[in-house]
């Protein structure tokens, strides 16, 4: 009876007009609460991605210039991303400091430096800071930040010994305010607390009242941006086209904070072939990137492909060729020359080095059906230097790398060097240079126009995607939603589905 003569009383339009003018009413207190609590200083200190480095097209100028530096290998390289941002209505200067660094137990920072900072202003802060590297923890630079300003750092480290890679802390105290870290929440007053649970009781009744009303609202959602779910996720393959999915995967999680993903870069068979024999109750919260699509994974389904992925041939600086014509390009790969002098009459003598990729590799797989027409030739050396034992001199040296980043180190580093890889790793890497093939550049207009080493990126599951993980379907369908798209094509990838919602032609027409 009671429950009845208030629907009645609320359904009345007084009843709404009162019921709304309370809520109004306690919502504003309640934000006011809030707006006094927020005048005293708030920084957040987030660390927004960690994750084992996969060579990531928006990070690899950093790794790069770290390889120039110090000519060497990065044993177990990961990355670090934080974000500092001034949530407060009070200003921030570089007084209000007294600690603000990153904590990696068991980790050694290799390089680090800025990657984002709004707005561009701000990054002249960083213009004398010198970064102190080499141990377990990195201290931040002190910078006036006014409200909503903010900055993001990346920390390239290396995980040797560190075993799985280990969580990173973001540490810091200002002199007057507060500071939130990933791991706490801001400190709320109890006026809050109670205005907040007044306006939630009044919410809940008017939303009530509303659909005895009869009225009903869809809650909008931002373009492109992910329906959150929680949990953890794998995605691995390709080390081609794993940079671009690690640096979708930190964005999912920006927005999503319950999220954790984590992207592997071990080549397109690997990733397949642990999709396929992982132990069943993991196989939900797994995905595979490939480079095209591979015969024999019977239980896995290609959900959908991704974006068109351009390779070039590379070669090192040193090399004075810019044009290779398709026939001598297959010749070089099948070891049929052991000379530039071969390929070019116009260039000096010097030595082939052959920097391939070894035969689980979707990347080798388009060379060899789309441009060799035929099998690469199999390696002559372990080390990319010399033969080996029992190989006739006279052959060229011809080495296999597993990744993406394996092959653009040893063609940087090592005299007489061609290799191939995906164009945006190629584009981003100091010391190398791409070759035209037959006059064709790696570009999506000479892709149009006939060039042909290319593929299509697709993204499996085992079995259909529609019984996976509630993050994993999130995930695979904010890959092709806008927001990303547009972050693919960003990295001189062609999206397969394109600005206009149609599906981009190279990803659908079949392939001679």
């Amino acid at each position: 009876m009671a429950i009845s003569v208030l629907v009645d009383w609320l359904s009345a339009q007084q009843g709404v007009s009162s019921l709304v003018a309370a809520l109004v009413l306690a919502v504003g207190l309640t934000a006011f609460n809030q707006v006094q609590a927020r005048r005293k200083r708030v920084l957040s200190f987030r660390v927004r991605f960690n994750s084992p480095l996969g060579f990531s097209p928006a990070y690899a100028r950093l790794v790069a210039r770290v390889m120039d530096q110090e000519n060497t290998h990065i044993a177990e390289p990961a990355l670090v991303v934080a974000r500092v941002k001034n949530v407060g209505r009070t200003a921030i200067s570089r007084r209000d400091y007294k600690t603000l660094e990153l904590q990696f137990p068991q980790r050694r920072t290799i390089a680090a430096g800025l990657t984002e900072a709004k707005p561009e202003a701000l990054s002249r802060e960083f213009d004398s800071f010198t970064w102190q590297l080499g141990r377990s923890s990195l201290e931040l630079p002190r910078v006036d930040l006014n409200p909503n300003e903010e900055y993001k750092v990346v920390v390239l480290l290396s995980n040797e010994g560190a075993g799985q890679n280990p969580p990173a802390k973001a540490i810091g105290r200002l002199s007057e305010g507060g500071l939130v870290t990933q791991a706490d929440t801001p400190r709320t007053r109890r006026t809050t607390i109670v205005g907040a649970a007044v306006s939630t009781l009044l919410a809940g009744a008017l939303v009530t009242t509303l659909l005895f009303a009869g009225s009903e609202k869809k809650a909008g959602t931002t373009a492109g941006a992910p329906v959150c779910a929680s949990g953890e996720l794998t995605v691995e393959g390709s080390s081609a086209f794993a940079g671009i999915a690690a640096h979708l995967a930190e964005q999912y999680m920006t927005y999503c904070d319950d999220a954790k993903i984590t992207v592997v870069a071990a080549g397109s068979f690997e990733g397949l072939d642990h999709l396929q024999n992982i132990a069943p109750e993991q196989r939900p919260r797994r995905l595979a990137l490939a480079d095209g699509k591979f015969i024999g994974f019977t239980d896995l389904v290609p959900s959908r492909g991704l974006a068109v992925v351009p390779y070039s041939v590379v070669v090192n600086n040193g090399v004075a060729v810019s044009d290779i014509p398709a026939g001598a390009l297959a010749r070089i790969f099948r070891g049929e020359v052991a000379d530039w002098r071969d390929v070019a009459a116009s260039v000096d003598s010097a030595p082939i080095r052959v920097v391939a990729r070894d035969d689980r590799s979707g990347s080798r797989r388009a060379l060899e059906t789309y441009v060799l027409k035929g099998r690469q030739a199999g390696a002559t050396s372990d080390s990319c230097d010399v033969l080996r034992e029992g190989v006739a001199r006279s052959q060229p040296i011809i080495c296999e790398q597993t990744t993406t980043s394996d092959v653009l180190v040893k063609v940087r580093t090592r005299p007489g060097a061609v290799g191939y890889v995906d164009t945006p790793n190629a584009l981003l890497t100091p010391g190398v240079k791409q070759v035209r093939i037959g006059g064709q550049a790696a570009t999506i207009d000479d892709i149009r126009a006939g060039y042909p080493f290319w593929t299509v990126e697709y993204l499996y599951s085992y079995g259909d995607l529609d019984r996976t993980d509630p993050l994993t379907r999130s995930f695979a369908n904010y890959l092709v939603a806008a927001e990303a798209r547009s972050m693919i094509a960003a990295q001189q990838y062609a999206p397969c589905v394109r600005t206009d919602g149609t599906p981009e032609p190279l990803c659908t027409t079949p392939r001679d």
